[in-house]
């Protein structure tokens, strides 16, 4: 298990007590803390004797450098990522340990999150919303590795519902000085929709972002947890969770924008033919919602009009990834 930490010390006992009730004889939990300046070090130096925690103190790198970080110093067969102002709910790692029993072809899993704090109740519905709307059904999800690279899907969930088999991390450890999360977001755009320009909102590109897509991109089957698995909470220090609605849509194409060209550049994927663009649209599973069906039958056949075909091959995908992601299988 990986927890990540910078500045949260009035929420980093809670993650890593809830997280010390579910593990068993064989698992450990690494800490990393990214440079903390308020008391996060007072905290941790309480869990120090404990023999089942490791603690990695670094200067401030960001996020995602902090949480690959800490894949690449832990041990354990399937890593468990939690951010430190999340915590677990009672259950989750036991289930988690019975998936990846049964489903050792899988790569990486996701659990549903359970959004709740101190944010404005508008603020708490509207990612609830947004959660809800990129649902899957419950399972294993198929490759995403088309509908990802070049349309920027996001099959997965915030950081703390996340985990990965150590061969996949380990891929993604290999990869992360070619992940840069530097970003900018224009300052007509700020003004606009009043991003925080001083915020990692605005300067970075989100660590779930990169290493949900990244995952998928490196050929990783996925398999989705509808029972939520944490807490995930919105509070005052979280500024993704205090821009409006408008603001979010905005960073998430943007962001998905870029994050699409980063891994293109950082991991060596040949572009597809148009056979396998269709096998993936049939062997993925369906989103919930039909509008984001409907998004990927465009994302899908954009792929498949650029991919490596004969045009009378491209002409059958158009008839064939709509009937693919409509369920008419």
């Amino acid at each position: 298990m990986v927890i990540n930490n910078y500045n949260y010390a009035h929420f980093l006992a809670e993650a890593v007590d809830a997280a010390l009730e579910q593990i068993g004889p064989e698992d450990e939990i690494v800490i990393v803390d990214d440079g903390s300046t308020d008391g996060s070090a007072t905290v941790l130096a309480g869990y120090r004797t404990n023999d089942c925690i490791r603690i990695v103190e670094q200067s401030n790198q960001g996020q995602l450098r902090t949480v690959l970080n800490g894949m690449a110093a832990a041990r354990g067969e399937v890593l468990a990522l939690l951010d430190s102002d999340d915590y677990f709910l009672p259950g989750y790692l036991n289930r988690l340990r019975a998936l990846a029993k049964k489903h050792p072809e899988i790569d990486f899993f996701f659990a549903a999150a359970q959004p709740g704090g101190d944010c404005p109740p508008a603020a708490i519905a509207s990612i609830e919303h947004m959660l809800a709307s990129m649902a899957l059904a419950p399972g294993p999800t198929g490759a995403t590795r088309y509908g990802t690279l070049h349309a920027g899907e996001f099959v997965g969930t915030p950081t703390s519902g996340l985990a990965l088999r150590r061969g996949l991390a380990e891929t993604l450890v290999g990869a992360r000085d070619r992940f840069q999360d530097s970003t900018r977001i224009s300052d007509v755009a700020c003004r606009v929709l009043r991003l925080p320009r001083d915020s990692h909102t605005t300067l970075r590109l989100s660590a779930d972002g990169i290493i949900v897509r990244a995952a998928s991109v490196a050929g990783a089957l996925k398999h989705y947890c509808p029972q939520p698995g944490f807490f995930y909470r919105l509070h005052s220090a979280n500024a993704y969770a205090r821009i409006g609605k408008l603001g979010r849509t905005y960073l998430r194409l943007i962001r998905a924008r870029h994050i699409s060209r980063l891994l293109r550049d950082a991991l060596d994927v040949p572009t597809p033919t148009t056979a396998a663009v269709v096998e993936e649209a049939r062997a993925r599973s369906l989103p919930l919602k039909l509008r984001r069906r409907l998004r990927l039958i465009l994302n899908y056949t954009h792929v498949a009009l650029r991919s490596r075909g004969r045009l009378s091959d491209k002409a059958l995908a158009m008839v064939r990834i709509p009937r693919a992601l409509l369920g008419n299988r």
